[in-house]
């Protein structure tokens, strides 16, 4: 009898010690895995060498010119006609178009792009989600004391509208957000960016929980640099503000990471799990089908829903950017224009 239970004792620890290694060798492969899609380099992904600050336009020029021109003392009666002279002699340009990229590139920050949500108000960088065993999201700090000091303008466009690292590696960044962005925003993005203060102190590194290296590994949690078309080539200027479809699309592009690049909406792979699935902004019935326009300004002035009940997390951190009017209505007008789909999964 002793011996009967020496053996099944045997096996028992055998057959665990088999699970055990099984389970140590699939959480290695996961690991593997998902470190094989961070560790991606993207070779083809060289960025824009954009200016940064952006040039003045002629016709910004011949309005300084202009403005100088009028400032003029009148000429003196009698007196001989002076040597023309161009009013803008001497004059810095250069400077005066870096004040005008910083001064748009801190309406973008402080309106429909949510980069000072992640980055901070002073560049420096926070803590995105805590929400392990998923993973702990940090943004790190990117004025000229942290990650961009060495940034090139290339670099600048690479992490921005590709969601490629400096080392062309993979970024968590949810550039995808962002592909659409002209060249003259990102360029001002860039320019108010450089002109903050600069912070020293670095924030954490991103720590992939077990469930998120599961994700990652699945290829359930999306990487932008793989869901964007990094041949597509981006417009030199964003179209004017106006209530125009054209309008709508490209503001609405700064939308995709939740709700997807078809804006079917569906669950968020890299959220926390108490955060509910994106509206589906198409005009499906699950969608937004049935919606007025003042049901879609309601959640950004209200925060609530047409049935009045309040939108959650993080659609209620969107709700507190400084989008104007024209924006939403121009977003609202190109979302009818769209494919209607059923929400994804």
């Amino acid at each position: 009898m002793r011996n009967r239970l020496a053996v099944v004792g045997g096996v028992v620890f055998g057959l665990l010690g088999v699970g055990l290694a099984v389970v140590g060798g699939g959480y290695a492969y996961l690991g593997s895995a998902a470190q094989a899609r961070l560790g991606r380099t993207w070779p083809e992904v060289k960025g824009k060498d954009i200016p940064i600050p952006f040039p003045l336009t002629e016709a910004e020029i011949e309005a300084l010119r202009q403005e100088a021109l009028a400032a003029l003392p009148p000429p003196v009666e009698g007196a001989e006609p002076a040597a023309p002279v161009d009013p803008l002699a001497g004059v810095d340009l250069q400077a005066i178009a870096m004040d005008r990229a910083v001064a748009r590139g801190k309406v973008l920050v402080g309106g429909r792009l949510p980069c000072t949500e992640c980055h901070g108000q002073d560049g420096g960088g926070t803590l995105i989600v805590d929400a392990q065993p998923v993973w702990t999201w940090y943004a790190p700090n990117i004025t000229r004391g942290g990650r961009t000091k060495d940034y090139a303008p290339s670099d600048w466009d690479r992490i921005v509208r590709h969601g490629v690292k400096k080392d062309g590696t993979t970024a968590t960044m949810p550039a995808v957000d962002f592909m659409s962005l002209s060249d003259q925003e990102v360029s001002d993005l860039a320019a108010f960016f450089t002109s903050l203060e600069p912070k020293e102190a670095a924030q954490p590194d991103t720590v992939i929980g077990p469930v998120g290296r599961m994700l990652l590994a699945t290829g359930t949690m999306p990487l932008s640099a793989e869901l964007i078309d990094h041949a597509k080539v981006n417009p030199v200027y964003p179209p004017d503000p106006a209530l125009t479809v054209e309008y709508g699309g490209h503001v609405a592009a700064t939308c995709v990471g939740c709700h997807r690049v078809d804006f079917s909406g569906g669950p968020i792979a890299q959220g926390p799990p108490d955060w509910p699935p994106a509206k589906n902004l198409t005009p499906a019935p699950d969608g937004l089908a049935g919606w007025t326009e003042g049901d879609f300004l309601r959640v950004f002035h209200e925060g609530k829903k047409p049935d009045g009940t309040a939108v959650a997390q993080p659609m209620a951190m969107v709700t507190k950017l400084n989008v104007t009017d024209t924006e939403l209505k121009a977003v609202f007008m190109y979302l009818q224009t769209i494919e209607a789909k059923p929400t994804g999964e």
